[in-house]
């Protein structure tokens, strides 16, 4: 039996291992890529290491003057922070009513938010352009940071840890005298922590490569958002996949870097968020 459950370790490990190499590979690509020349890039002869090193790719699409990545990532960090300090208040606010605040139609209003899921975000963007249009919004950051700060998922996951959170704790803190606000922010909320970090790491990701929306509503140069600034190297006329890889490169640092930093409490928020609903 021992011998069993070691054979199938290794096996379940062997199967992870070759799965995590698979997803390595499109990554590892993109990155030697960033380093070629646009005719090695996809050349007959393929090569996964480049002939010459070509730091100089990284340094051109920081420092162009028709696409300027600085511009992108400021205009991309500006997105990111409001949208998720937006998206953790409103989303901390209404799951905790959801979870622990008995009121008529709580239950009905709470799946009227689940099934706003289901609806694609392709769907809404006529309207929002209409309505962006006539409020003076259109092609202005906050038209990408405002519908963020609405999130059903969002509010779903903190609902999920707030409802795995003892009764006990309110009623306790009840009969000391504290209202639902005082209960929310000095016992409640930093219970949370673990789903609030998770709740970033996501925000931080759906923001950071949103694509669709910019896509629309923001027209000028200067208001790119790093998603828009690969694509323009992508059409760019002279097929410069060199630099869209160099680009694409750049994109994904800050996503890496937040991830390795949050990836213990990201973990015990995504295995905690469901124990209890």
């Amino acid at each position: 039996m021992k011998k069993q459950k070691i054979a199938k370790a290794l096996l379940v490990t062997l199967i992870i291992a070759l799965l995590g190499v698979l997803f390595m590979i499109p990554l590892v690509w993109m990155v030697l890529s960033s380093l070629k020349n646009a005719n090695e890039v996809f050349a007959t002869e393929f090569h996964w290491l480049p002939a010459e090193f070509r730091w100089s790719n990284y340094v051109e699409v920081w420092t162009s003057k028709d696409m300027s990545l600085v511009q992108a990532y400021l205009n991309s960090f500006f997105i990111v922070v409001f949208a998720t300090i937006g998206q953790l208040v409103i989303a901390a606010y209404a799951a905790f009513a959801f979870a622990k605040i008995n009121f008529k139609g709580k239950n009905f209003i709470f799946m009227l938010f689940l099934s706003s899921m289901m609806i694609p975000t392709q769907v809404t963007i006529i309207p929002r352009f209409m309505m962006f249009k006539e409020m003076g919004l259109y092609n202005k950051l906050f038209s990408i940071i405002l519908p963020s700060w609405f999130g059903a998922t969002a509010i779903f996951m903190l609902r999920q840890f707030f409802m795995g959170l003892p009764d006990d704790l309110m009623d306790a803190a009840k009969i000391d005298g504290a209202g639902y606000l005082r209960i929310f922010h000095t016992i409640m909320l930093p219970l949370t922590k673990p789903a609030m970090v998770s709740l970033i790491v996501l925000s931080f990701i759906a923001s950071w490569n949103e694509y669709l929306s910019p896509m629309i509503f923001l027209t000028e140069k200067t208001k790119y958002t790093v998603a828009q600034a690969i694509r323009w190297y992508l059409l760019d006329q002279l097929s410069r996949y060199d630099l869209t890889m160099a680009c694409a490169t750049s994109a994904i640092v800050p996503v890496i870097i937040l991830f390795i930093v949050c990836q213990k409490y990201f973990v015990e928020g995504i295995a905690t968020s469901g124990l209890k609903g």
